[in-house]
Order: C-alpha cells, then sequence, then structure tokens
C-alpha cells in the first residue's frame, strides 16, 4: 500500500507526469549524490589530493543500478542516516579499498543540497520545455482567433466585445512572464554546496575553495560566493518561482473552465470517445485537465510553503528545517509539472465555438454597446448628460425585457441624432473592439522575438 499519490501504481498517473517522475525518484537522487562524489574525487585527483587510480576506480562505478537498495533502505533504519549507507554501498563496490577516499573534506549536507540542486535543474529544464509549448499553443490561439469576436466580461458579466485571440494574447503574455523569470531563477539559484562541515572548505585543504569550486563546475552548477548551508533562499526562490508558473496555469485553465459551462459553451477540451466523467451521468464532459491544473497549482503552493518555512535556520546547520526540503522540493516540482503538463494537453487541443461566441454577444439584447451609444451621443449633449440619459434607457430596457435599439429609438433626444441605421452599424461588435487586433499582433511579434533568445528549449 501506498501513502502518496504520486507513488500509487493506480493513481499516479493522476497526480503526475512522466517527466518528473523520472526526476524525482530515488534512483535519480541517489545517481546525483554519486555524481557528485565522483566530480569531487575527480577534482581532488587532479589536485593531488588521492590517488588517480581512485578517482578512476569511483568513476567507474559510478552507477546507481551497482548498488542494492533494499539492502541501503534498510540500513537506513538501522542507523538513523539517509547518506552514510548510500556513501557505504558505493564504498564498498569500490576495489582495491579506492572508495576509502569517497566524500572526502564533504558533509552531508554538502551533498543532500547539491544533489537536490541537481534535479531542480532538470525539473527546471523539463518544465520549461513544456511551458514553451503551452505559449505556442497561446500564441497559435491567439493568431488563429484574433478577429473572432466574443464578450468581454467584467465582475463575471457581459460588458464589451473583445476577441478570443486578445484573451488568447494576453495569456501568451502572461506565459512568457513566467519563463522570464524560470531564466533568471536559472542563471542565478542553481548553485552548488560543497564546503565542509561548517563550510569554510578546512577538510579540502590548502587553498580549499578551488577544490569546491573546480567540482561544482563539473557538475554544471554556479560556483557560490560563499556557503550556503543555512541560508535557504535559493530553494525558497526556485519553489516559489515555480509556483507561480503554476497559478498561471491554473488562471489560463479556470478562465477555460468558465468558457466550458453549459451556458457559456465558448470553448471545450479535446475529448476522445472513452472518457468518462462521470460513474452516474454518461452524457458528462468534465472540464477535467482545467481541474487537475487547478489542484496542481494549489498542492504546488503547500509545499513551497513549506519550503519557505525552512528559510528559519540557526547558525551553520539546522536539520530541523533542513529536512523540510527532502519532501517539499519534489513535490513542489510534482505538482508544477503536472500543472504545466496538464495545460499544455488543455491548449494544444482546445476546442472553440466561434458562433457560440458570437450568439452570446446578444444574450443582452443590444446592451452591450451602451459604452460606445453613449460616446456617439456625447458628441451632441455632452459626455456626462449622454451617460444619464442611456443609463436611464438601459435600465428601461433591462426592467422591460426592450430590445436596446428600440428603447434608443423610442428616445426622442437620441432619436433626434441618430438614425437605427446609425445604432446598427455601431452595434455592429467587430466596430467596438478597440485595438484588440493591435495588441494580438504586438504580442505574438514580441513573444515570437522572446523565444528565439531562449537558451533552455
Amino acid at each position: 500500500m501506498t501513502t502518496s499519490m504520486n507513488d500509487s501504481p493506480l493513481f499516479r498517473g493522476m497526480f503526475t507526469c512522466p517527466s518528473m517522475c523520472e526526476i524525482w525518484d530515488d534512483h535519480s537522487l541517489i545517481q546525483a549524490w554519486m555524481d557528485i562524489w565522483k566530480a569531487l574525487a575527480q577534482t581532488q585527483a587532479a589536485h593531488g589530493i588521492i590517488p588517480q587510480e581512485a578517482a578512476d576506480e569511483i568513476t567507474k562505478k559510478c552507477d546507481v543500478n551497482n548498488l542494492d537498495f533494499a539492502a541501503m533502505g534498510q540500513e537506513v533504519m538501522k542507523v538513523g542516516h539517509a547518506l552514510v549507507p548510500v556513501l557505504r554501498a558505493y564504498e564498498h563496490i569500490c576495489d582495491n579499498g579506492y572508495g576509502e577516499y569517497l566524500h572526502l573534506g564533504s558533509t552531508t549536507q554538502d551533498v543532500s543540497d547539491t544533489g537536490f540542486m541537481m534535479l531542480l535543474k532538470r525539473s527546471y529544464e523539463a518544465i520549461m520545455k513544456d511551458l514553451r509549448d503551452v505559449e505556442a499553443a497561446a500564441l497559435k490561439l491567439a493568431a488563429d482567433h484574433k478577429n473572432t469576436v466574443m464578450a468581454g466580461r467584467t465582475h463575471g458579466q457581459q460588458a464589451l466585445p473583445i476577441t478570443f485571440g486578445f484573451k488568447a494574447a494576453y495569456w501568451a503574455s502572461e506565459i512568457r512572464r513566467e519563463i522570464e523569470r524560470m531564466k533568471e531563477v536559472y542563471a542565478r539559484d542553481f548553485v552548488g554546496e560543497l564546503s565542509g562541515a561548517v563550510g569554510t572548505c578546512a577538510g579540502f585543504g590548502k587553498d580549499g575553495h578551488v577544490i569546491s569550486e573546480e567540482a561544482i563546475a563539473r557538475l554544471g552548477l554556479n560556483v557560490p560566493d560563499i556557503m550556503w548551508h543555512s541560508t535557504r533562499d535559493r530553494f525558497a526562490s526556485i519553489t516559489n518561482t515555480a509556483v507561480l508558473v503554476a497559478f498561471t496555469m491554473a488562471h489560463i485553465a479556470h478562465e477555460c473552465a468558465n468558457m466550458m459551462k453549459t451556458e457559456f459553451g465558448e470553448v471545450a477540451e479535446g475529448f476522445v470517445r472513452g472518457q468518462v466523467f462521470s460513474s452516474t451521468m454518461p452524457n458528462k464532459r468534465n472540464p477535467g485537465l482545467c481541474e487537475m491544473t487547478q489542484t496542481q497549482a494549489r498542492l504546488a503552493q503547500g509545499s513551497a510553503i513549506a519550503t519557505i518555512n525552512s528559510m528559519y535556520c540557526e547558525h551553520e546547520r539546522d536539520a530541523s528545517v533542513w529536512r523540510i526540503e527532502w519532501r517539499s522540493l519534489g513535490e513542489c516540482m510534482m505538482s508544477v509539472g503536472c500543472a504545466v503538463a496538464r495545460a499544455k494537453k488543455l491548449l494544444e487541443n482546445l476546442v472553440v465555438y466561434p458562433e457560440r461566441m458570437r450568439e452570446n454577444l446578444n444574450l443582452t439584447k443590444g446592451l452591450m454597446y451602451a459604452e460606445p451609444v453613449m460616446l456617439a451621443m456625447g458628441k451632441h449633449i455632452g459626455k456626462q448628460t449622454a451617460h444619464e440619459l442611456v443609463y436611464e434607457i438601459s435600465m428601461d430596457c433591462f426592467e422591460n425585457n426592450v430590445l436596446f435599439i428600440d428603447g434608443l429609438l423610442a428616445n426622442e433626444t437620441v432619436a433626434k441624432y441618430m438614425t437605427r441605421a446609425d445604432l446598427e452599424d455601431i452595434m455592429q461588435p467587430e466596430h467596438y473592439t478597440g485595438d484588440a487586433i493591435y495588441y494580438v499582433d504586438k504580442v505574438i511579434a514580441e513573444v515570437n522575438a522572446a523565444r528565439e533568445k531562449d537558451e533552455i528549449k
């Protein structure tokens, strides 16, 4: 029996995505630890600190598949330490006693912190790949539907016409900002840690910082300016930026779910026969992708809050907070990765119903065009006077279920200045979308230009 949906053979497909499952498992973490020990050994051999033969043997045996996980698991429970059993197992598979040179001068937190940084970096790269696909899907929707008129809504009520492409364009703009935030984190926060018991590199001998810096560079991580055993802001920054990504996905999913409501019917999730959305109502096609995207964002938030709590650290090491990250980091990335993967599937397969969007523009019997009518009348009688006049007419039409155009023409002041043809022209939704198309084209151009500069693809 499993205690986590992420590990459940039955349910993990609902709550995870393949890329995160591959990254956040025991084998990946332990392989990262072994890679760290290998990098350290190679660096120490290059500086004559350990025999080259020892580094060669450590490198030769640096394969997680060489280790007995069942035996290591039993020893973890016996000794009460997560890293020591792994270190011993690695040591024992090295011939000629060369395993004695493993972990020389480093400490447990060096290895765990750096190992988690390696997995987080891989996670960001996987999330970035999917996020760029979500962005591409949003850009396509923006381009395909830049002229597709629909109701813009404020406070949940119809307000003024926009285009669906305009809505998709600001999704794309939002996604681009998240990508740029991730790039900033990628460049700044993926930093290794190999500095010994209290962070001074004393265990590495004279000029120990050289050993530390070279070993970290071998791992593809940035070199810190100083030890960070007790400064956990980087992990907090990485996870919380990832949570912003997840909530942007959730925002888009929430928008789509609202537009999918039966009474709206403006978009729908892609559907394949065989999908079942209710155990009792055979007809249901629920917004499953939308709902799961929002679920994962909220789960990621909880994990990120836990990571923030780990910043409350004492002196040069405090395991009471440090170990929070052992659970929260992976769970956060699992949830964020799942949210982005679900959003990708949502937007890439989104079905758009332009006819229903246009139909919905008529639900208010023309009242949506009160603003352009008011502005047109304002040229003749003044803006404030026109506002009061159109307000009264609007309220009367609403309360008496009268077409707005008929209510307007029944008013002597309006009829004095405007004909039915004038009003019909004003009430064409395409005539009052403002600069929506301009903004669509602008966002598409700017986002595509930014995409060309992305180094993480």
